[in-house]
Formats: structure tokens, C-alpha cells, sequence
């Protein structure tokens, strides 16, 4: 079971270091199997927010950026990122800053000032994907320390759990074993029954009652697909070892993680008759 430390503590937040804490559940048979930072070191890099993009006098694959990092006045960078726009707000490092592996110095890049880098995910050590400069949310703090920003501060926690133990196969499972371990008050999030507004329904079947006793379902209409996945859920699936993939996969997953309760989305159009709950045939391959 892999989590974010940082969604653990927002359910119960014990004064303990993350040494300590890693000891107590650890020895409370959850076994701490990693602990890891979810960012390498760096510091001066800032969100920013870029004013302008004009083509480099002397490049063509070089842009002449105005970015507004929160000071005074805007920085002059230049920028070769495809994807950078007039607009967007990305992370900055600013003169000084350091970098896994680099610092950051005023340069003179063809024959114009550069005060700053404007960062892909790769530049600072969040993932292998340098094809563009990492995007930020639009409501983002110009000249936020993108450590605060990001959540870069935070830790993955692995925990080897054993059969009997399948209550802490959650977020909120370990959360709640935590606050029977230390006496701190556990916030676990508030789940209200949504009353049915619509008749739509689909029968359910189950083939396998021994092996399946409860399978629940609802319809849900007028669900926009497209919309993006807000940043914060993002990243705990993400620390939790699951790829980000659209919104709704990533709210089943989220929900499955954070209280250990199973979910899946089917696009109702797709379907026909009952859900048939039942084992698979021999020679039947799993399409999850």
C-alpha cells in the first residue's frame, strides 16, 4: 500500500517526524518497506507567470519572454520550450536558484540577457518529460515557492501489509490505525447520501453470490467526461502509484484509495441488458 504522507497527516496529523512516524507504524506491524522523497532537492524556483513571447532576434527556436515572477518588474528569459505562450504560468528559476545538477546564472544567450529558466517536469526532477515546460493551474500564486505550490515537500510512504490487515488497504485505514495508535483525533471526510433524482436504472446479476454477495450500481446523467482532474487529487493517486488518466477513472481510483471501497465507471450507452456479476471462463482474459 503506497500513499502520499501528506493525505495521510490530512487525516490524522500526530506530532511526530516522518522518521518517527515511519517507526510507530512500522512497529505496529505496517510495515514501512519505503520512504522517499516525492522531489529532489532544489531551491529558488518560483511559479511564473508569462507576460509576453516574442520570436529571439538571432534564433529561430528561440523565443524572448517577458515573465512576471512576483518582483518589482517583469524578468527578461530566454525560453526554447515548443509550448510556451503569452499567458501560462509555469514554474521560474530565477538567478541563483538551484537545480538538481545545475545553477542558475544571468546568461547571455545569442547575444540576448537571460535572467532565469522557465522549467519542464525533467528540470526539476519530477519526471522524464521534457517535451514542454511543466504547465501550472491558472489560479496559481505569482512568485509562490513551487515547492509550497506543488506539494514538494511531501513523502511516499510503502507499507507491506499482511493478510489480516486488509482495514488498512486505505488511506483512511491507515489514518484511522494511526489515530488508535496515538490518541490524535481522526478527520475522516464526510460521505452524505445523495438522494436519486432520476428512474434510470440497470438490473444487476449475481452469477457468483459466494465469491460476490454485493454489487451496487447508480446511473448518473449528464456527467461531463472532458473536464480536467483538479491538480490535488492528481498528485495523491499519482504518490499512490496510478497514472493520472481521465476524470472520471481518476475519481474511482481516488475513491478506492482514499476508503478502500472498489469502483468502476461504464459509459451506460456501451452497455446492453443486465451487469452480469460472475468469475471469469477458462480462457477468458481480464479487460481491466
Amino acid at each position: 500500500m503506497q500513499f502520499s504522507e501528506s493525505w495521510l497527516r490530512s487525516l490524522c496529523n500526530p506530532s511526530l517526524s516522518n522518521e518517527e512516524l515511519c517507526h510507530l507504524l512500522t512497529m505496529a506491524g505496517l510495515e514501512v518497506e519505503e520512504n522517499e522523497p516525492v522531489a529532489p532537492e532544489f531551491a529558488g524556483v518560483v511559479v511564473a507567470h508569462v507576460l509576453s513571447v516574442e520570436k529571439h532576434p538571432d534564433a529561430d527556436k528561440l523565443k524572448l519572454c517577458s515573465v512576471d515572477v512576483g518582483e518589482a518588474a517583469p524578468l527578461q528569459i530566454v525560453c526554447g520550450a515548443p509550448n510556451v505562450a503569452a499567458g501560462m504560468k509555469v514554474p521560474c528559476a530565477r538567478v541563483g536558484a538551484k537545480l538538481p545538477g545545475i545553477e542558475i546564472r544571468k546568461a547571455k544567450v545569442r547575444g540576448v540577457e537571460s535572467y532565469g529558466m522557465l522549467c519542464s517536469a525533467r528540470e526539476l526532477g519530477l519526471s522524464e518529460d521534457h517535451g514542454g515546460l511543466l504547465p501550472l493551474a491558472a489560479d496559481a500564486v505569482v512568485g509562490e515557492d513551487i515547492r509550497k505550490h506543488l506539494d514538494l515537500d511531501d513523502r511516499k510512504i510503502t507499507i507491506k501489509l499482511t493478510p489480516n490487515r486488509a482495514d488498512c488497504l486505505s488511506v483512511l485505514g491507515v489514518a484511522r490505525e494511526l489515530s488508535a495508535l496515538t490518541g490524535v483525533a481522526l478527520s475522516a471526510p464526510e460521505i452524505a447520501p445523495v438522494a436519486a433524482v432520476i428512474d434510470d436504472r440497470r438490473a444487476i446479476q449475481l452469477d457468483a453470490p459466494a465469491s460476490c454477495s454485493r454489487y451496487c450500481g447508480r446511473i448518473v446523467r449528464g456527467v461531463n467526461a472532458n473536464v480536467p482532474t483538479p491538480e490535488w487529487m492528481k498528485r495523491r493517486i499519482e504518490r499512490s502509484g496510478i497514472r493520472s488518466i481521465s476524470f472520471l477513472v481518476d475519481v474511482t481510483n481516488y475513491v478506492m484509495l482514499e476508503i478502500g471501497q472498489p469502483l468502476h465507471a461504464f459509459d451506460d450507452a456501451e452497455l446492453a441488458g443486465a451487469i452480469h456479476v460472475r468469475l471469469p471462463t477458462p480462457g477468458e482474459n481480464c479487460c481491466c
